[in-house]
């Protein structure tokens, strides 16, 4: 029996029925294939009654089903061609291991071909449970329990939320549908407090004010220091638990100005931010400036170190301003915001030698190297003799990319060579910005060792110098180990070439740590600036990269 490995998000309905959705067209004429199969808990081998599945593929408008009380479900009358399952269940998740099999949702039937035997298979979520108490032992209500798992944006590392919850008037809570993986707990109580101080007027704004300390389970805000939790499909795992201890609380008061008014036209977000990367999206917390007003207040702030940035945008224009905050025991000072717009770069692409073709219907933009949570990306047209403005370019760095034949091989800010990879911009940064591009690049023949014959093995092909890597230089490729396997457009530089019979290697470039971790299976190579070069790999069997991983969860 084939069986096709699938993600169920949410909870939909389980009847049977046709979705129409999109634009106007006529249905699908119906042909005579057909395809049929089960939808089973993947633990256990139970069929599972009542899960919606979803057929995509060349009919309109898109087919949906429900498995019966057997979880069999059917699609008839089907034209030729390459179909996509899923399926969804309330209660059901599907694990995503960085490695292992693939999600293979894919079916292809001939004219009257009836395909049978496809088995789709959801894995049970597990459940975290456990109680928030006070150091006296009473229940905490209100309290914001989260499971956050470890994860990587831009290829820096951080923790994403799965699953949050509430505790109940006893402090209880239960994170349900996780799917299987390793967990952080996080306990963050914003309860306002009132702590011991002597006789003050009601309402005085002296009047000092605790809260709950926020920590992982297994104590404190170091995730390395805390307990990681192993969820595994439909595992319940209880008592965890949280006794919280007070700490001062403070009040953050700021004001945010600007030399254009413009920028205060409308509201103005004000979001607070741990000053650790890691910790961003389990305390962040914010306050809304509204038209007319330049204040703003951010309640029940611990003692800690902090990003304070402010955003506003007026007719396509963004302003925007941030700073380093420290709180300590005391009430903090208010603080100012100075809100600045982004600046005009002006500038040119050029190749590098005459006989190269000018650039035409090209474009040129700069994504961030770590991407600000409210800067958007400029992008410009380049015209006919090589100029672009860019508008708007805020403060921070950014990664230069052209839509043009080639790759940028040096530039030049303000007169000053600049890495195209990294270009730092600050208030009133002038330009004007040069680009040179060269169309001179390599092509790199791989030969894969230590692979059986005729087995499918993949190679990533990625920049030494991690600084670099997810601009656009890092290859994959899928081959047979007997052939050799090529890539052609390669700029000049040192690489990584690493092979597996993983069949989507994608994903370890996302992960720093597992390619450093790595390196010593890898081959370096050095591409020169043209021509053609051959190299060896050896190849990694999927079975030790899964351990590297292991090891580094």
């Amino acid at each position: 029996m084939s069986r096709v490995w699938l993600i169920s998000f949410f909870v939909v309905a389980a009847t049977a029925q046709v979705r129409r959705g999109g634009p106007v067209q006529p249905p699908t004429a119906p042909g005579d294939a057909g395809i049929e199969g089960i939808v089973a808990d993947a633990t256990t081998h139970e069929p599972i009654k009542k899960a919606q599945v979803a057929l995509n593929g060349p009919v309109f408008p898109r087919l949906t089903a429900a498995s019966d009380g057997a979880g069999h479900f059917a699609f008839h009358d089907l034209p030729a061609g390459t179909y996509w399952l899923s399926a969804t269940k309330s209660g059901y998740n599907q694990s995503q291991p960085l490695l292992g099999a693939e999600p293979v949702s894919q079916v292809a039937v001939g004219t009257g071909e009836q395909k049978k035997g496809v088995e789709i298979d959801l894995v049970p979520g597990g459940v975290i449970s456990g109680t928030v108490v006070s150091e006296d032992g009473l229940p905490v209500s209100g309290c914001q329990i989260s499971a956050a798992a470890p994860a990587y944006d831009q290829r820096q590392p951080e923790l994403r939320t799965a699953q949050m919850a509430n505790t109940g008037e006893k402090g209880e809570y239960r994170l349900h549908n996780l799917a299987p993986g390793h967990y952080y707990v996080f306990e963050h109580c914003r309860q306002l407090l009132p702590a011991p101080h002597p006789l003050l007027p009601i309402g005085d704004p002296r009047t000092p004010h605790e809260t709950y300390l926020p920590q992982f389970y297994g104590g404190g805000l170091d995730p390395a220091a805390a307990t990681k939790l192993n969820v595994t499909a439909g595992s319940s795992l209880e008592n965890v638990d949280f006794r919280v201890a007070r700490t001062a609380s403070f009040t953050l008061n700021g004001t945010v100005t600007a030399t254009n008014p413009a920028a205060l036209s409308g509201y103005v977000n004000v979001q607070l931010m741990p000053a650790s990367p890691l910790m961003r999206n389990l305390m962040m917390t914010g306050a809304s400036v509204a038209p007319g007003s330049r204040k703003f207040q951010i309640r029940t702030v611990t003692p800690g170190s902090y990003r304070l940035v402010a955003y506003a945008e007026h007719d396509g224009s963004m302003f925007a301003a941030q700073r380093l905050i420290e709180i300590g025991l005391a009430q903090p000072d208010p603080v100012e915001l100075s809100l600045t717009g982004g600046v005009d770069l002006k500038g040119t692409v050029q190749f590098e030698t005459s006989d190269q073709p000018s650039p035409q219907a090209g474009s040129i933009w700069l994504t961030p190297v770590e991407a600000p949570l409210f800067i958007p990306q400029p992008r410009a047209e380049v015209d006919a003799d090589g100029s672009f403005t860019l508008i708007g370019v805020m403060p921070g760095h950014w990664r230069l990319n052209v839509g043009l034949a080639g790759y940028p091989k040096s530039a030049t800010l303000g007169g000053q060579q600049v890495s195209p990879y990294d270009i730092s911009i600050g208030p009133g940064t002038a330009g004007p910005l040069h680009v040179l591009m060269t169309s001179k690049t390599a092509d790199l023949r791989l030969t894969v060792e230590g692979a059986p014959a005729d087995a499918q093995v993949s190679v990533l092909v990625y920049p030494e110098d991690a600084t670099l890597r997810g601009a656009g230089l890092d290859r994959a490729s899928i081959g047979n180990a007997t052939g050799q396997i090529g890539f052609g457009g390669l700029p000049p530089g040192r690489y990584r070439l690493l092979a597996t019979d993983l069949s989507n290697p994608w994903s370890l470039l996302q992960r720093q740590d597992l390619l450093e971790a790595l390196l010593s299976r890898t081959t370096a190579v050095d591409v020169p600036e043209s021509g053609q070069i051959s190299a060896t790999v050896q190849m990694i069997p999927h079975e030790e990269l899964a351990k590297i991983v292991a090891d580094k969860q």
